[in-house]
């Protein structure tokens, strides 16, 4: 079973989130990471590799990179280029065909591709489980409960969510309540490596690659 990594915002945790799994079920057979889309000077593929002590051979090539640090439809668009949602499709079908994936989106769950489609989109096709990962922070709350909603009526299945920062149970009991899906595990950063200060997957995560 492939997962999709959905951010409630950019920089809340996604690549952090996307190592620490890679590492967690490194022994899941055929395990490969993938970000479709890379914009900015960031290296998410290398992050993860250097996190997780993976091989190289277990993350893919971006299928798009752009050197602006933008929504990828506007990276594109400054490099005359433009983001084909078929050309998404066919090498996720292809990396899953080897085994189960990683995917890691860039920024939230309506950022754009293009002028047409978001990664909503990219999901109702590709019909990917999603983990959420969220901050803990102020703010949290309403990004967390808009993208759980929009998930949910969009009948996309959602395995729960993954907080990354400073422990903040009301924030994160409040979400749970709200959203009737568990927390899978929070982490807080130290000088760029996660340090697990609750790690409480119940056990969902390892049920969910038992069924790949």
């Amino acid at each position: 079973m492939s997962v999709f990594v959905c951010g409630t915002d950019t920089g809340v945790g996604k690549t952090i989130t996307s190592a620490a799994l890679m590492r967690s079920y490194r022994d899941v057979p055929g395990l490969c990471y993938w970000k479709p889309v890379q914009t900015g000077d960031d290296d998410d593929r290398r992050t993860v590799q250097t996190l997780s002590g993976v091989d190289g051979d277990r993350l893919y090539p971006n299928s798009y990179h752009f050197a602006e640090p933008l929504s990828p439809h506007r990276a594109a668009e400054l490099e005359d280029d433009h983001i084909v949602m078929d050309r998404l499709l066919e090498d996720l079908a292809r990396y899953r065909s080897s085994g189960p994936l990683i995917v890691e989106g860039a920024g939230g769950l309506l950022v754009p591709l293009n002028r047409r489609t978001t990664w909503l989109d990219f999901l109702k096709l590709a019909q990917l489980p999603v983990v959420i990962v969220a901050r803990t922070a102020l703010g949290t709350i309403n990004h967390s409960l808009l993208t759980a909603r929009i998930l949910k009526d969009a009948g996309l299945p959602v395995v729960g969510f993954v907080f990354c920062g400073p422990d903040n149970p009301d924030n994160v009991r409040t979400i749970m309540e709200f959203t009737d899906l568990p927390a899978l595990v929070q982490f807080e950063y130290t000088d760029g490596d996660p340090i697990t200060t609750n790690v409480d997957p119940a056990g969902l995560l390892l049920r969910l690659w038992s069924k790949r």
